[in-house]
């Protein structure tokens, strides 16, 4: 007759433990990614502002206006921002937001876009979302530059 205490193996219980220990452990480094990622889109966004400020300015210099826009999306391509910059030739291509590119709404709280608006061609504002509040001095939400 055979011992049953010779038999070798795991249990369900065993088996279930070391599986939920395995998800937990999952779990928290998928939020650390996805916490790391948005921060590092928020890092393009701000470094994105800073080119398209750079980029205007030039502009201005040449023009002696910025592009007068109503207020709308980025979208790198077909916007009158976008259209100015490139004809101008200013810029060979123009950044549009990480998470949402160039489609979306401005100002909405879903979107992520970035947004310009010039009524008179002498002052402007970009409008940018912030997903968190890694940016020193920023919240979450949107945030405006002007020049």
């Amino acid at each position: 007759m055979k011992n049953k205490k010779s038999l070798k193996g795991f249990t369900i219980i065993e088996l279930l433990v070391v599986l939920a220990i395995a998800t937990f452990l999952l779990s928290i480094v998928f939020v650390s990614v996805r916490d790391a990622r948005a921060k590092g889109r928020d890092a393009r966004r701000e470094e994105d502002m800073k080119q398209l400020q750079n980029a205007l300015n030039i502009y201005n210099v040449n023009s002696r206006v910025f592009p007068a826009c109503a207020l709308g999306v980025i979208t790198g391509t077909s916007d009158c921002m976008s259209l100015a910059l490139k004809s101008d030739g200013t810029v060979g291509s123009v950044s549009t937001d990480p998470l949402g590119g160039g489609t979306g709404i401005c100002l909405d709280q879903a979107s992520h876009v970035y947004c310009y608006e010039s009524a008179d061609g002498l002052t402007y504002t970009l409008h940018y979302n912030l997903e968190t509040d890694s940016i020193p001095g920023k919240q979450s939400g949107w945030q405006q530059a002007n020049p």
